[in-house]
């Protein structure tokens, strides 16, 4: 075994997991973020977090920092971080899951929904010299599985693949971004402001998936309106006209939400920020999922706009109906009147 394969490298751990609660995040007791550095140097771009609570445990006999933040107003995060003597050692990867574990144990004080969550991991390297690259060559097939959260050995293409999703700034550092991980060599250990980068994408990410479901639930609701009873018609046109004003509420916020986050981002530029949210929300395929979610409120836009109509012509076929049977009615009761007129006389 070569000197390069038993080196030990040492780092930091960060893994943070995403949820939303039910509860109301604005009237709890949550301090705004004064010791953490939040956000990148430019304000009012990305969303800022709130610490609601500092926490020190143990975990697995080792001492880990647990932060609990919330996005407001419904989504709460969870972040773990500690130091390693050796990132790439195996127990690295499995001392990982039980941080994950943990931090589900916070959302779920919450009441968060354990189906809608959004866990990730950061692997932070600060000691070394000299460029990166060097420690890709030496290495890469190591960080790749761990990526990819593999402790198999991967094929050189997946190898070479997943090392292509990277963004170099200076010439002593360098970001990799993957699906569920990133690492990030930076010998200054100036890590915070692109783990809130990594933090905004998941949670576009998880707002994404939660709508994305929502939208599945409606299309089910509406299989059962329309199908709905000829004589249930009336009783339920009101309910299909307050969806479809919940669907136009659903298309705003989703707007709001997503796109805003992006474009403000976008403003500042060619800005090493801008460039590496670009690269996560490629990685995580956001731009995917807004195309979906956008084609899933069309169609339901439209679904339910048929809905509205097909029953306000079941309506007025009914008053219809109705206005036909009382002209009948009366002509029974006039001829009934008429005979026994006849009969009297």
């Amino acid at each position: 075994m070569t000197e390069s394969q038993t080196k030990q490298i040492p780092g930091k751990l960060v893994v943070f997991l995403f949820g939303e609660t039910g509860l109301n995040l604005e009237t709890s007791q949550v301090l705004e973020v004064k010791t953490i550095k939040s956000a990148p140097s430019y304000p009012d771009v990305i969303p800022k977090q709130k610490v609601i609570k500092v926490e020190s445990l143990k975990v697995e006999g080792v001492a880990v920092e647990f932060v609990v933040k919330a996005y407001l107003p419904d989504v709460v995060v969870v972040e773990g971080s500690l130091d390693v003597a050796d990132i790439l050692s195996d127990s690295t990867l499995e001392f990982k899951r039980s941080l994950i574990n943990e931090c589900r144990k916070f959302l779920g004080q919450f009441g968060c929904d354990p189906l809608f969550d959004e866990d990730y991991s950061v692997y932070c390297i600060s000691s070394y010299s000299g460029d990166p690259e060097e420690c890709l060559s030496l290495y890469g097939d190591k960080i790749a599985a761990f990526l990819k959260n593999e402790t198999i050995a991967l094929d050189e293409e997946e190898v070479r693949s997943t090392l292509s999703s990277y963004l170099k700034y200076g010439k002593d550092d360098i970001t990799i971004v993957d699906w569920d991980g990133a690492f990030i060599f930076d010998s200054s250990g100036d890590f915070a402001s692109n783990i809130e980068l990594f933090e905004i994408a998941n949670l576009q990410l998880l707002k994404s998936r939660i709508l994305d479901y929502d939208l599945d639930e409606r299309l089910q609701k509406t299989l059962g309106l329309m199908s709905v009873s000829k004589r249930l018609s009336l009783i339920r046109a009101g309910e299909v006209r307050k969806v479809l004003r919940e669907i136009i509420e659903i298309r705003t916020l989703s707007i709001l939400e997503s796109e805003a986050v992006e474009r403000n981002i976008k403003l500042i530029g060619d800005w090493y920020s801008a460039k590496l949210y670009s690269l996560i929300s490629k990685k995580f395929h956001l731009d995917s999922w807004k195309s979906e979610i956008k084609e899933k409120l069309d169609t339901l836009e439209d679904v339910y706009t048929m809905a509205t109509e097909n029953f306000s012509v079941s309506y007025r076929a009914t008053i219809e109906f109705i206005i036909l049977g009382g002209w009948f009615v009366l002509l029974l009761l006039y001829i009934g009147e008429f005979l026994l007129l006849q009969f009297f006389k």
